[in-house]
């Protein structure tokens, strides 16, 4: 059987990025009509539209957070949030809420609703948390390197038993959207992590380029 490959977010580039995998999860203003795309709308656009899923690219707008919860909890929807994405955002929301992102959807009652993506400063409490609500991750490994965010705790959220996928995002960093440049860099990054080589099996690695 072959193996499945699913770009789980991309925000730019997505055709050139489809040649890459089998499917992109999109979120995009351009038109995209390849097949093996899926566009997920960002909240303003899929309010409008009456569309199920929704894509929020940070939780830091009150309003917008507000009413996203709302339209989730509503229509039962499913959200993929940017979330817990950078130390800034992290800490203005430990500011504004004494929590982190994570245990703020947790409080909201939508993380179990969710797909984070991001999640750079994911701590261990956050990661026993999603396990618990079975929330998948998606991880934007040259992105958030490239942006100066840091790398997201991929070891530790497998050991968890966490869902876990990979997305090129906006593609600055990986400007073909080429998911196996994507997979090699996660798997540097994650050596840094648990300061091993290979730190991520084969199988592993399999199972995040399938999104399983």
């Amino acid at each position: 059987m072959p193996l499945k490959r699913i770009n789980a977010l991309c925000t730019a580039n997505v055709s050139n990025a489809k040649k890459y995998c089998d499917t992109v999860m999109a979120c995009c203003d351009d038109e995209v009509e390849a097949s093996g795309v899926k566009i997920i709308l960002p909240y303003s656009k899929s309010l409008a539209a009456g569309v199920g899923d929704i894509y929020l690219d940070d939780m830091l707008d009150e309003d917008v957070l507000g009413g996203a919860c709302d339209y989730i909890i509503d229509n039962n929807a499913r959200a993929v949030v940017r979330a817990a994405f950078d130390l800034e955002e992290a800490g203005i929301i430990e500011a504004r809420y004494k929590l982190s992102p994570i245990m703020l959807l947790h409080k909201l009652g939508i993380l179990s609703m969710c797909t984070i993506a991001g999640g750079v400063c994911l701590d261990n409490d956050d990661l026993d948390l999603m396990a618990q609500e079975n929330v998948p991750l998606i991880l934007l490994p040259t992105a958030d390197a490239g942006y100066g965010h840091g790398f997201a705790p991929v070891c530790a959220a497998i050991g968890r038993g966490i869902r876990v996928g990979i997305g090129t995002y906006d593609c600055k960093y990986n400007p073909m959207g080429d998911l196996d440049y994507e997979l090699k860099f996660l798997s540097i990054t994650a050596n840094a992590e648990m300061r091993i080589e290979n730190a991520l099996s084969e199988s592993a690695l399999k199972k995040i380029l399938a999104f399983e």
